[in-house]
């Protein structure tokens, strides 16, 4: 019988945030300061706060709602949890306000186009966020800023910084909310990387279609996770694609620049990705799968005990290693029926730790583009910056999550015989 060794979640919340939710707890009790998470309450509030009332067309609606159901029903939010999804989800509405507003002024966006994209494809923690951050070193790649992923349309007042060649208070705005994330959660530094001005996947813009894992990693929500898997995502890849458009538009950027993307969503959405961008060239990446379980745990874990009391670290477990093994499946099937072979590379974990730049010398011959000079000091650059293990290092155990190595090998051994992975740490 597995025993983890994990504390209780509440021991990850520091005492002002432990003291606000009992005081809160008690207030609610009495039916005072309840946080109201319904659909229509947050998008009142949204249209309240921007002035507007256009959302768009309504096929974000249903996710919202199942969204929402999903919270109620499973995820036992505490009181600051529930304030930040609820502030969380007015942010997302009050962009698609915002999104439409410019629409109507500039339809000229839609007309953008995005070819070729370069797509990095693998699960969490299998060396994404690495290989995503050394290409987006090459200045002739586009890519997404952790300010424009999570705050993708323009403020009112983005325009006007704009004219006048200041910081746009998007920014500033994400600055302060990453020091409040980090002060509540200061184990995420482990765990992700997280900046401003970092380079960033697009799993953010996904949410503004509210069909994210992003909602996963912070809250129990198994009926909202079910849906998500088992439904076509081709709707939140094509709003995606209109968030992506707005962002070249204000940064002036050329149309011709190709973009290079990555989250670990693609890996169950890869059919929908291919439905937007049929000639994406996708780069899979592949890590000892038994790490890649473990790792992608303790990322649901540091994150969800944020905003709940009561979450069971044997449930997180079960959740993850089940949708790693759906994921994986999957991935493999649409990249057998859908992907075209020519525009698929497939690259090692392993094989970057031993050599990174024989690695991407590889990806840019496939890619059919020149390692120049400029983009080796480029990475090389962000390496030296971003040494491994700077924010501490992420350490996690299979056991703490009730599962067994074993075990895990043994149902994730058809992946690992696909791409001849290596193990990690074992002789």
């Amino acid at each position: 019988m597995h025993k983890t060794q994990l504390p209780a979640s509440t021991a990850y919340q520091r005492l002002p945030i432990r003291v606000l939710n009992s005081v809160l707890r008690g207030l609610n009790r009495i039916g005072i300061a309840k946080i109201d998470l319904s659909a229509e309450a947050m998008m009142v509030e949204a249209q309240k706060q921007t002035g507007l009332s256009d959302f768009g067309d309504g096929n974000f609606r249903k996710p919202l709602s199942l969204l929402v159901q999903s919270l109620e029903k499973d995820a036992d939010l505490n009181p600051c949890g529930r304030f930040i999804q609820r502030m969380s989800n007015i942010r997302i509405l009050k962009h698609r306000l915002w999104v439409q507003e410019l629409l109507k002024k500039h339809p000229e966006i839609l007309d953008r186009k995005i070819t070729r994209p370069i797509v990095i494809v693998g699960l969490a923690r299998s060396g994404t966020t690495r290989l995503h951050r050394l290409l987006a070193s090459d200045p002739q790649f586009a890519h997404l800023k952790a300010w424009e992923s999570v705050n993708p349309a323009p403020f009112p007042e983005s325009y006007e910084a704009k004219s006048k060649g200041t910081a746009d208070p998007r920014i500033a705005n994400i600055e302060q909310a990453l020091k409040a994330i980090l002060y509540v959660s200061p184990q995420i530094a482990a765990v992700h990387p997280l900046g401003a001005l970092e380079v960033e996947e697009e799993i953010g813009l996904l949410q503004h279609a509210f069909s994210s894992q992003l909602f996963e990693i912070q809250a129990k929500i198994p009926d909202f996770a079910e849906w998500l898997m088992s439904n076509d995502q081709t709707y939140a890849y094509e709003y995606m694609v209109v968030l992506m458009k707005i962002i070249g538009w204000f940064r002036d950027e050329p149309e011709d620049k190709q973009w290079v993307l990555k989250t670990p969503q693609h890996m169950q959405d890869l059919d929908a990705l291919l439905n937007v961008f049929p000639d994406a060239q996708l780069i899979c990446s592949h890590r000892d799968p038994i790490k890649a379980v473990g790792s992608a745990c303790s990322m649901t874990w540091n994150t969800i005990v944020r905003d709940c009391d009561t979450i069971d670290p044997f449930w997180v477990g079960q959740e993850w290693a089940n949708k790693t093994k759906r994921m994986l499946e999957k991935t493999m099937k649409v990249r057998d029926e859908l992907a075209a072979k020519e525009n698929q590379y497939d690259v090692l974990y392993a094989d970057i730790n031993k050599d990174w730049q024989k690695e991407i010398q590889g990806i840019y011959d496939f890619l059919g583009l020149e390692l120049n000079d400029e983009a080796i000091r480029c990475m090389e650059a962000w390496r030296a910056e971003n040494a491994q293990y700077k924010h501490g290092k992420h350490k996690y155990s299979l056991a703490d999550f009730g599962l067994d190595e074993n075990e895990v090998d043994k149902d994730l051994m058809f992946y690992r015989d696909a791409y001849k992975i290596p193990y990690e740490n074992r002789k």
